[in-house]
């Protein structure tokens, strides 16, 4: 076992600053609905912004459930820019009134995030079970029109809009608005596990994320997050993951949900819950938190192909939220760019032996 180093910075949070939502969409990892028992005090929350502050933090995301059911998200994020750290605030975007932008004119936060999963009034309506496609646009359209420098269309792919792909694609050509995709992962009381992309369809999508890459770079701002990579061995794909060290979840981020619960990513589920910030102050959960340990030493839990690639220490089996979804461990991750690389590779070499 390696030993136990000091922890480095805590340099980013992402906040729940309350569960409550008035959408249930079937992704959603936090089961968003109704607010959490207990959930945290504005005294509560500006005390913990100062703990990352000192730990080192330079930026925080705000989301909910939606974040804009709390009444005074504002005053969170005023606070955040008080103590000097970056703002990103990630929304629904449906109930944004003119208030809203209002108040996001004075706050500027470094990037504003708007879920947009379907294509059509219809495959929208699908994933979120309401009609607001036509809102969520004129949102992304007002936010650039207010000069907000980073204004992302956040789009989460599992089964059910994986063929949504192209469509979105091209509602976003030419708009200015950068489209953020990410995969869903296993976890929230109404996640149907069979809607998690297998293998395949991971391949299937990261291609067509290569041809929009290849070939649309100049229409489509596509901006691919962590559970996408690794190491790809296509030269036009060598750009992914260049600075790539690691999942920084429990590294260098936290994830708090609203009553206090702290854990290395909101994406990884309830059996990655460190503690409660009511019974273990953040500086101590941060030097000695179990799960963080592992988190932090990913290389020790390295097995199967993970763990004979070439790049396994600087990769550390990739987003840990997507490789415990995917094969139920921290130390190895099929959904692997360079893994179906190879897999290709080797099959056209000898396909007999390969089926």
């Amino acid at each position: 076992m390696a030993e136990t180093a000091a922890p480095g910075p805590l340099r980013s949070a992402v906040l729940e600053i309350t569960n409550r939502c008035n959408l249930r969409c079937p992704h959603c990892a936090s089961s968003s609905g109704l607010a959490r028992a207990g959930e945290m005090t504005g005294e509560e929350i500006s005390a913990l912004l100062r703990d990352i502050r000192s730990l080192g933090g330079q930026e925080i995301t705000l989301i909910g459930g939606e974040a804009l059911l709390r009444g005074d998200w504002t005053d969170i994020a005023r606070t955040v820019h008080a103590l000097g750290m970056r703002l990103v605030l990630i929304s629904n975007g449906l109930l944004f009134t003119q208030d809203t932008f209002a108040e996001l004119r004075q706050l500027r936060p470094h990037l504003i995030g708007i879920s947009v999963d379907g294509a059509t009034p219809q495959s929208y309506r699908a994933l979120r079970g309401r009609d607001g496609l036509a809102t969520c646009l004129r949102v992304l359209r007002q936010l650039l029109a207010d000069g907000h420098t980073h204004v992302n269309a956040i789009t989460t792919f599992s089964r059910r809009n994986l063929l949504e792909f192209d469509a979105l694609a091209d509602l976003f050509a030419g708009t200015g608005i950068t489209w953020q995709v990410q995969i869903a992962n296993h976890g929230g009381d109404r996640w149907d596990h069979g809607q998690f992309l297998s293998r395949s369809e991971f391949g299937w999508l990261a291609a067509r994320m290569r041809e929009v890459y290849v070939h649309r770079r100049g229409q489509v701002r596509l901006r691919h997050m962590d559970d996408f990579g690794y190491f790809p061995l296509d030269p036009k794909l060598r750009f992914l993951h260049q600075t790539w060290q690691g999942c920084i979840a429990g590294r260098e981020l936290i994830g708090v949900r609203s009553n206090g619960d702290v854990m290395g990513c909101l994406s990884l589920g309830d059996e990655f819950v460190e503690a409660n910030l009511r019974t273990v102050p953040l500086r101590e959960l941060w030097q000695s938190g179990r799960y963080f340990r592992q988190l932090r030493h990913k290389e020790e839990l390295l097995h199967g192909e993970c763990a004979a690639c070439p790049w396994a220490l600087e990769c550390r089996a990739g987003c840990s939220a997507i490789a415990w979804s995917a094969t139920g461990s921290l130390g190895c991750n099929s959904h692997c760019l360079r893994s179906l690389e190879t897999e290709a590779i080797l099959k056209q070499a000898a396909p007999d032996e390969l089926g």
